[in-house]
C-alpha cells in the first residue's frame, strides 16, 4: 500500500479512522470482561499499529489523535475528564511507541504490548493529576497486567489482518 496514490491513501486512511472510531465505541457498549474499571481489549489500537506498518509514524499519530478527537466528541465531549484520559493515555503510548519503532527493532507483538501498558500508565497518571491522588499508583498494577494481555491479543488480530491485507494487495514489504 506505500504506492497508494494521494487519493487512494487518504480513502484508506479514512476507512482505518472511521473503523477505529466504531470498534472503540462498540467495545464501549460492551459490558467488561473482568469488572474493573479500564479494562477494555482496545480493538481500536488495531487499526493504530496497521496504518504504523502500512503508512508513517505521521499518518499513525494523525488517525490515533483523530480517533480518540471524534471518539470524545460523540461519547463524552471534548472538554471531559474521559476525553482528558483517553488524551493522555494515546499519547504517551503514542511517544513511547515511537521511540520504540525508531530505536529498537521489536516485533508488532512488543509493540503492541508497550502502547497497551503506556496508555494504562498515562490514564492512571493523569487520574492522579486531576484528582491529586497518588495512590491510584496502586490500581496501576492492576492494570499492567491486563494491558499486557490485551495488547498481546491486538497485536495477534493485527498481524493477521496485515497478513491478509498482503495477500489482497499483493504487497510483501510490510513485515511484522
Amino acid at each position: 500500500m506505500k504506492r497508494d496514490n494521494l487519493t487512494h491513501k487518504i480513502i484508506r486512511l479514512a476507512i482505518f479512522l472511521a473503523l477505529g472510531i466504531v470498534f472503540n465505541i462498540v467495545e464501549s457498549l460492551l459490558p467488561l470482561p473482568i469488572p474493573l474499571p479500564g479494562v477494555r481489549l482496545g480493538l481500536a489500537n488495531t487499526m493504530g499499529l496497521i496504518v504504523l506498518y502500512y503508512y508513517s509514524p505521521k499518518e499513525f499519530l494523525a488517525i490515533g489523535f483523530l480517533r480518540v478527537f471524534f471518539v470524545g466528541l460523540l461519547r463524552t465531549g471534548i472538554g471531559s475528564v474521559a476525553f482528558t484520559l483517553s488524551l493522555s493515555g494515546w499519547a504517551l503510548s503514542s511517544l513511547i511507541v515511537l521511540i520504540v519503532y525508531f530505536f529498537h527493532k521489536v516485533s508488532i507483538y512488543g509493540l503492541s504490548i508497550i502502547s497497551a501498558i503506556f496508555h494504562s500508565v498515562g490514564q492512571i497518571v493523569m487520574v492522579m493529576i486531576l484528582y491529586e491522588l497518588p495512590s491510584m499508583i496502586n490500581y496501576l498494577f492492576l492494570l499492567l497486567l491486563s494491558s499486557a494481555i490485551s495488547g498481546f491479543l491486538v497485536a495477534i488480530i493485527s498481524a493477521k489482518v496485515i497478513a491478509l491485507l498482503n495477500r489482497i494487495f499483493n504487497v510483501s514489504h510490510v513485515k511484522m
